[in-house]
């Protein structure tokens, strides 16, 4: 007779193969590769750094409503916008939520019963 740490182990086993082969997830792997080696994403993430960067350098020197913050802020938020625009990056968002979706759902299926018990 299997034990019940066996049976837990081949089941888990079991769902991280079904996972690896979900077209969601297949999927979400595609785009990070192809995110990992565009110039243009690169390029527009490395203006959002450098603009949040910069923002947050204003902000230990000055307070939120100054102006000189106002403008740093409006331009990270500017660069982010154009990063989270490119056809690459909202595909691999859209791809990324599916997937964070499911294994939430899987999570919760798991772990019902243990949600808000102290061991």
């Amino acid at each position: 007779m299997m034990k019940m740490n066996e049976k837990v182990y081949n089941l888990t086993i079991e769902l991280k193969k079904e996972m690896d082969n979900d077209p969601r997830f297949l999927l979400l792997d595609e785009l990070e590769q192809k995110i990992n080696i565009s110039d243009e994403v690169a390029l527009l993430a490395y203006k959002k750094d450098r603009a949040s960067d910069k923002y947050n350098d204003l902000l230990k020197i000055y307070k939120e409503d100054d102006e000189i913050v106002i403008r740093a802020r409006k331009n990270l938020i500017k660069a982010k916008d154009e990063l989270d625009a490119h056809p690459l990056v909202k595909s691999y968002l859209k791809a990324y939520n599916e997937v964070r979706l499911l294994l939430y759902e899987v999570n919760n299926i798991l772990f019902k019963d243990y949600k808000g018990k102290v061991c």
